[in-house]
Order: C-alpha cells, then sequence, then structure tokens
C-alpha cells in the first residue's frame, strides 16, 4: 500500500458510498481469492464486491480491503485492512492491520486477542464514564455525536477516521468507547472490529445497548456502540438520560 501513496485516482462509487482507488481493488484481489481457496464452503462478503453473495451462510467473511480510504487519500491516520467472520450471524473471528506502522490485531471468540507477533490484548475495565476517552467519526452524524458526548460527559473525546482505527484505539488501551450513532456503517467494517472487541473481554452492541443483527444487510441502521468491560451499563444509563 505504501507503494501507492501519491499515484492513486480515486472514483466515486455513486450512491452516497464513497470513493474507491487502486488500492482498494488490489487488496481485495490479494485476500478475496486467497479466502475462498482456503474455505471453500463458505461465504464472503467484500466492500468492492457485495453482489451475488448469500448473507444468510452459515459462514460468512466480510472483508473491508481498505477501510478509512478518505482518510488514505487525505494521508491522515486511519486507514486499516480488515477482515472478519460471521459464524451462524455472530462475529467469530477477526483481523485488522494498519498498514501504516504495521500493527495487526487478530483473535477469535474464546481465544482472545493477539497484537503483533502474539503479544495478548488485554482490556483493562472501567466502570466511569466520566473518566473514559470516547473515539468517535471525524466526518459523520456530528450533531448527534455531539449530542452524546454531552450526556456522557466523558473525560476527552479523540475524532479519527475508520471503524477499524477506531476499534484499535481501544485495543491498544487509547481509548474506552466508540459510538456511532445512526445508520452509515455496513457490515464489513463492523464484523472485524466486533469480534476482536468481544474476544477481548468488551462489548460490541448497537447504539442503544442492543445485540449487534447481522440478518437483513449488508448495512447497519442501529448505529455502533464498542466498549471497554464494564462500561456499557454506565454508558447507556447516562445516553438515556
Amino acid at each position: 500500500m505504501r507503494g501507492y501513496r501519491g499515484k492513486v485516482t480515486a472514483r466515486d462509487k455513486g450512491g452516497n458510498r464513497g470513493p474507491v482507488t487502486e488500492v482498494d481493488l488490489a487488496v481485495e484481489r490479494a485476500i478475496v481469492p486467497r479466502l475462498r481457496a482456503l474455505f471453500p464452503g463458505d461465504a464472503v462478503l467484500s466492500e468492492e464486491s457485495p453482489d451475488g453473495v448469500d448473507l444468510g451462510a452459515r459462514r460468512l467473511w466480510c472483508v473491508d480491503p481498505l477501510d478509512g480510504t478518505k482518510e488514505y487519500l487525505d494521508g491522515a491516520p486511519g486507514p486499516t485492512v480488515m477482515v472478519g467472520l460471521l459464524v451462524e450471524g455472530e462475529p467469530a473471528a477477526g483481523a485488522i492491520a494498519l498498514p501504516v506502522g504495521g500493527a495487526v490485531f487478530w483473535g477469535w471468540r474464546g481465544g482472545g486477542v493477539r497484537a503483533g507477533g502474539g503479544a495478548p490484548v488485554a482490556l483493562a475495565p472501567l466502570a466511569d464514564p466520566s473518566r473514559a476517552v470516547v473515539v468517535h467519526s471525524a466526518r459523520h452524524a456530528a450533531r448527534r455525536v455531539e449530542a452524546a458526548v454531552r450526556k456522557l460527559r466523558p473525560l476527552r473525546t479523540v475524532a479519527v477516521g475508520g471503524v477499524g482505527f477506531k476499534a484499535t484505539r481501544l485495543l491498544c488501551g487509547e481509548a474506552h468507547l466508540y459510538l456511532h450513532p445512526g445508520s452509515g456503517v455496513s457490515w464489513w467494517d463492523s464484523v472485524a472490529p466486533a469480534a476482536l472487541l468481544l474476544a477481548a473481554g468488551g462489548t460490541a452492541t448497537t447504539e442503544a445497548g442492543d445485540p449487534l443483527r447481522y440478518a437483513a444487510g449488508p448495512g447497519h441502521r442501529g448505529g455502533l456502540l464498542f466498549a471497554v468491560p464494564g462500561l456499557l451499563a454506565p454508558a447507556l444509563a447516562r445516553l438515556r438520560e
């Protein structure tokens, strides 16, 4: 990916779906055929080729070849490569790679999360939203985010791009809660981060605190709320004030 910097062109995919570049397509070509070869009985859903996929398959891989394309184009922090696995509609495993810096997080439900060469990731619990660092989008739903932050009254907020990058801020201990109100997030954005948060002992729900549903998609309508252990209930209590 670094070899493409300064040499990419973006085109709008239309339908308010954002831009796509040569990098998105090249990464997809590197990942999707490999998954199909390794798991020939599984379905594979990728952001740049979402059509004709059995979304109700028992095992469904969800690939975001470049989460944070706009950040990549701007040269900002945030682009990630994500691969997640749904098993019977539940986030079961995931991996998030940060090409800039080379960090990788990977894990599965029941197996924990590891970073880089295998160092285990442990999420420290937190029960007080006033001590939390909240990470949110730098681009979307500004008014709803501002309203939620006023209710949460956190220690501070951090605005960055990319669902995957925000989730890694929780995994590396730099943040404690990620809030995305409303729609605008797809399965390929959420499966890998949700699987990793759950595997690390955290929570991954809708903004209302309900379990994430992967039944009718591939888009989410209920928003996202990722939190470290112990923080979901007190955060929801404030959001409902």
